[in-house]
């Protein structure tokens, strides 16, 4: 059986004992509002479950008292668009959730532009829904999403991507939650600076199946701050264009970055690497396999200066280890150190440039595979390949079971 590794110390949210009561007790008075798509009435208050709204016109024209909750039944489905109306408060936030029993509820755009729209509010809250049906955007988080919360919601079968988050985000927690099957990006940050951002616990996979020349990665973007943590990754950009798509792609131009991939699994993601890094990252405790491209891939850093740290992550059956593309004006710097490397296809283990600034070591490469015998010899390049051996499992990780 398929696993993930256990939920990360690493992840540390910032702790507010003094919001505690009040939320407790915010939670108490807020109002909440259902929604019944078979037997609900506009006409009535919404107060209640034999009280229920029926329309999503209804939900998307009524402003909501920070606190709201605004529920729809489960096993039930809804044409359009969901757009949020209000905005809450940091310790009262407007939930768009379910009520009752079975399936998650579900807004089916049925070919509009955009399924489910933050619609430029804040301190709003997705959970336990089901998003599809999109011409473009299944979930539109802008044009700021200022502490907003995806959790347990699935996001699939959109024709362009499934999460796009639209201008600078600042508290951003994407958890628990499937994102497959969208025809262009699984999630994608279009703009930087983007800060106290958390993406853990997702399913990732299925995504750019679009044939329009589009390189889509599972996730795209730039990161100031925050994590990328215990995620399944695969198979996405399937129909990508002549450029690569990748599983993770932290995009070029963010300077100062301090983002964290790590504890995640990412693996047969058919275009490209499993993670290509073009700005400063901390990356460990991944499994990263069967990706077409290196495992790790990094440089391509234009003219800002980025470091990168790499330890106690497993690569095996990738086309290469970790491999350093061009790098560009600024310099890079680089810790490898203590990962595992084994089957890395026709190239070596490890490929760097001479000219970066580096410290590799501690790293194993298993001697198990005739691939590695065979290294790739570039102008200005050094391959390294350490001694062979049995390899011991870095962190106990290897999923034998996802082969």
């Amino acid at each position: 059986m398929d696993y993930l590794p256990p939920p990360p110390p690493a992840i540390e949210r910032p702790t507010q004992p003094s919001l505690l009561v009040s939320e407790r007790r915010n939670a108490e008075n807020a109002p909440v509002f259902y929604v019944d798509a078979k037997d609900g009435d506009d006409r009535r208050s919404g107060r209640g479950p034999k009280e229920a709204w029926k329309s999503l016109e209804k939900v998307n024209a009524t402003a909501f008292p920070p606190g709201s909750r605004v529920l729809f039944e489960r096993g039930e489905s809804w044409r359009g668009s969901l757009l949020a109306s209000s905005s809450g408060t940091t310790d009262r936030p407007i939930t768009y959730g379910a009520y009752g029993k079975g399936d998650a509820p579900v807004i089916d755009a049925r070919g509009a532009s955009v399924a489910v729209s933050l619609n430029g509010r804040s301190n709003v809250a997705f959970d336990g829904l089901t998003i599809t049906g999109a011409a473009d955007t299944g979930l539109l988080l802008g044009p700021r999403a200022r502490n907003v919360s995806v959790t347990n919601v699935t996001v699939m079968g959109n024709g362009g991507s499934g999460i796009v988050v639209q201008g600078t985000s600042d508290g951003l927690r994407i958890d628990g939650s499937a994102i497959t099957g969208n025809g262009a990006y699984g999630i994608v940050h279009y703009a930087a600076d983007n800060t106290d951002q958390i993406i853990t616990r997702n399913t990732i996979a299925d995504n750019g199946w679009r044939k329009d020349g589009g390189v889509y990665s599972g996730w795209n973007g730039r990161i100031r701050t925050g994590e990328i943590a215990h995620n399944r990754v695969f198979n996405n950009g399937v129909n990508g264009g002549e450029g690569r798509s990748h599983g993770l792609y932290h995009d070029q131009g963010q300077a100062g970055s301090a983002l964290k991939i790590h504890d995640n699994l990412i693996h047969d993601n058919p275009r490209g690497a499993g993670i290509l890094a073009k700005s400063s990252t901390e990356i460990y405790r991944n499994v990263i396999f069967r990706n077409a491209d290196a495992g790790l891939s990094l440089g391509q850093n234009r003219g800002i200066d980025v470091t990168y740290r790499v330890y106690d992550n497993e690569f095996y059956d990738n086309n290469g280890g970790v491999l350093q593309h061009q790098k560009g004006n600024g310099s890079i710097t680089l810790e490898l150190r203590d990962n595992v490397f084994h089957r890395n296809g026709k190239r070596a283990a490890i490929i760097i440039a001479d000219s970066i600034d580096k410290t590799v070591t501690g790293n194993r490469v298993s001697n198990d595979a005739r691939a590695e015998a065979k290294t790739e010899t570039r102008a200005g390049t050094t391959t390294i390949r350490q001694p062979g051996g049995n390899v011991q499992e870095a962190s106990g990780m290897r999923p034998e079971s996802v082969r």
